[in-house]
């Protein structure tokens, strides 16, 4: 059986791959039924994408089984396991070791051939799984020029705020310059406070929101990210960043040192333990740990020393999965400090693979509390519903409900083609807008680039219809909302603020291959409709007009929590907590 991978980059027509015979086409990628039958018809064979493998949540449920393995096994002078602080971070690799385990199942027998468009590390791990060696059917062009070629053409989809940020990490990553830059920033806070660590724009808006509903506390700001800094704040928050608390490279030199000599130690024993632990080793999954551990010991450091500097007495942490925000809540909790947890999106799967650290979890509704309490073992006590304050309700009257607004999101990221996801939503969208009489505006998530988005729209659209297509960026979601007639959007949270303003809101089904089941659980909850095809979206005028707003449905998503409630998680005794709590 000849099977070929193909690169997420690589599209089937004219290129090498289609002058060879093909029994399966795996696409590394996803794209959507549509285009994959387009595909088969080019190739003359079936083509699939490696996510169609995934099973719910179960590939969530053995990357922890995975990771549980090393937990407690790796661990600092401060008591932090380094193991389960990074490990995170590969999620991504060992789903896809998952899906190739589960497309094993499907072509086991002797006789296989793999080739794969270019290297990828995906095609690494499918060697390891299927025992058999990959042939590139086109090799990447080494050198300077072709390296230099491949980054202008990465820097193209980015923005200039992006690129700063990029550089920074690279070639700052010890903080050496941003710290003399930033020494005199420190917030020096005389009066208790609560800290808020954020690394991006959207955990900042909603962390920002909830220290907006204790206007008589006080708060820090502190970003490890410049553009997670806002434009502006309320008079109760401080502002800073990391760099301004960072400890120079050799305050940790020798603790690095130690610790990643126990991190090969560590590789070695369960290399011999576990099976798919020493595939993911092999096919270099956890490679990046060395530097991580580096990295991550001076922002271990940093946030100490702001614990210690100012006068903190909690931590609310709007994103544990990232590291470099999870390292202040942890260590809160483990100074006994209050730890807070709320996620920035309506949903978090990471509470499948990722341990929950905090002392209380904010949960804006009904819905949320549920997922979480399948995600996670979490005690019912530690759970409050309480959402922030709702700072993007828009009154129904002064709407002007003349978009349709279609929420763009980073495909590229999650391992979707940007391209094709375009092609089947853009121009349906665009007819329905045309026959509707409303405007069709692309709104894009921070991480998005305008130029790159706008390529996609002229490639999906002929030039007059791509002249009357608004493309947004930059501003918040209810910049727009209060123009929408109604809102699309694959998987993002953004369904859940539209649903509290009475927005009708669709999500494309026949684009959910991430397992997370997050657009399951908003059918649940009556969130959005759910179109399971591209060619439903022209349904969408009828599903708007039976559209009726439903208070009981905003109350299960959305409930505002109580400024004394809040005062009491952020800022009380376990013992207050706990008397606030609502389940």
């Amino acid at each position: 059986m000849r099977v070929l991978l193909l690169h997420p980059e690589d599209a089937p027509d004219g290129a090498a791959w289609t002058r060879e015979h093909w029994d399966l086409v795996i696409d590394l990628g996803f794209a959507g039924l549509e285009t994959y039958e387009g595909w088969s018809r080019t190739l003359h064979a079936a083509v699939r994408s490696i996510y169609e493998f995934v099973e719910k949540s179960e590939g969530h449920v053995w990357v922890n089984q995975l990771i549980q393995r090393g937990r407690d096994r790796l661990v600092d002078r401060l008591g932090l396991d380094w193991w389960e602080i990074l490990a995170n971070e590969s999620s991504q690799d060992l789903s896809m070791l998952y899906l190739f385990r589960q497309l094993q199942r499907e072509i086991r027998g002797g006789g296989l051939e793999l080739a794969a468009s270019r290297p990828h590390r995906s095609a690494r791990i499918a060697e390891h799984v299927f025992g058999a060696s990959v042939r590139f059917v086109w090799a990447e062009r080494s050198g300077v020029i072709p390296r230099t070629l491949r980054a202008l053409q990465s820097a193209w989809k980015l923005r200039a705020a992006q690129i700063a940020e990029i550089a920074f990490d690279k070639w700052d990553s010890g903080y050496q310059l941003r710290r003399r830059l930033a020494q005199r920033d420190r917030a020096n806070i005389a009066e208790p406070c609560l800290l808020l660590p954020t690394a991006y724009s959207n955990v900042t808006r909603s962390v920002l929101a909830y220290a907006s509903q204790l206007p008589h506390r006080r708060f820090l700001l502190i970003a490890t990210r410049q553009n997670a800094i806002p434009s502006r704040t309320g008079k109760n928050v401080a502002v800073s960043s990391i760099a301004a608390y960072t400890p120079n490279q050799e305050s940790t030199r020798a603790e690095r040192g130690a610790l990643q000599q126990a991190w090969q130690e560590f590789v070695r024993r369960l290399r011999t333990e576990d099976a798919d632990f020493r595939c993911a080793a092999d096919t270099g999954v956890w490679d990046y740990f060395p530097a991580y551990l580096g990295h991550g010991l001076l922002l271990r450091d940093a946030w100490a020393e702001v614990l210690r500097s100012e006068q903190v007495t909690g931590v609310l942490c709007g994103d544990d999965l990232n590291y470099s925000t999870r390292l202040p809540l942890i260590l809160a909790q483990k100074e006994g400090l209050n730890a807070v947890y709320c996620s920035h999106g309506a949903l978090d799967s990471g509470f499948f693979f990722k341990k929950p650290y905090a002392d209380s979890f904010l949960v804006k509704g009904e819905m949320e509390q549920d997922y979480l309490m399948r995600a996670a073992i979490v005690d019912r006590e530690r759970i409050f519903v309480g959402a922030p304050a709702c700072t993007q309700q828009i009154p129904a009257d002064s709407r002007s409900a003349d978009a349709i607004v279609f929420f763009s999101q980073p495909y590229e990221v999650t391992g979707a083609r940007a391209d094709a996801v375009y092609r089947q939503i853009v121009p349906r969208l665009q007819s329905v807008a045309r026959a509707c009489k409303k405007k069709l505006i692309i709104k894009l998530h921070p991480f998005e680039s305008v130029r790159a988005r706008r390529a996609l729209v002229k490639s999906a659209l002929n030039h007059s219809e791509c002249e009357s297509v608004e493309i947004v960026a930059g501003v918040p979601p209810e910049q727009v909302m209060s123009r929408a007639w109604c809102g699309l959007t694959v998987d993002s949270s953004v369904a859940v603020e539209c649903a509290v303003n009475d927005i009708p809101f669709f999500l494309c089904g026949w684009l959910d291959f991430t397992g997370d089941g997050y657009l399951e659980q908003f059918a649940r909850f009556g969130v959005a409709n759910v179109l399971p095809s591209p060619d439903h979206i022209e349904l969408i005028p009828r599903m708007v007009s039976d559209f009726r707003p439903d208070p009981a449905r905003r109350g299960r998503i959305w409930r505002e929590a109580d400024p004394r409630q809040l005062d009491a998680i952020m800022f009380g005794t376990r013992r207050a907590r706990l008397k606030q709590c609502v389940c």
